[in-house]
């Protein structure tokens, strides 16, 4: 089965939704999101990938955080 990963619109948390399906859950705050209104970060993850995926997605984010002086991670 693969996934696709999204942005949670409510907490912007990173979560995988399965590929073709219209809504996922927040694994974060739980908040149901329409797929067609939040941003895909990834396509096609396979489901032994997808955490390792996320890992990576959220280290990308804390980097960048950083480097621009946001406290957030």
């Amino acid at each position: 089965m693969n996934y696709d990963i999204f942005l949670c619109k409510k907490c912007a948390a990173v979560c995988a939704g399965r590929e073709g399906a219209s809504t996922f859950k927040c694994c974060h705050c739980g908040a149901a999101n329409r797929i067609d209104r939040s941003l895909k970060l990834a396509s096609c993850v396979e489901s032994k990938n997808v955490s390792g995926v996320i890992a990576r997605i959220k280290m990308a984010r804390a980097d960048k955080d950083q480097h621009l002086g946001n406290g957030r991670a």
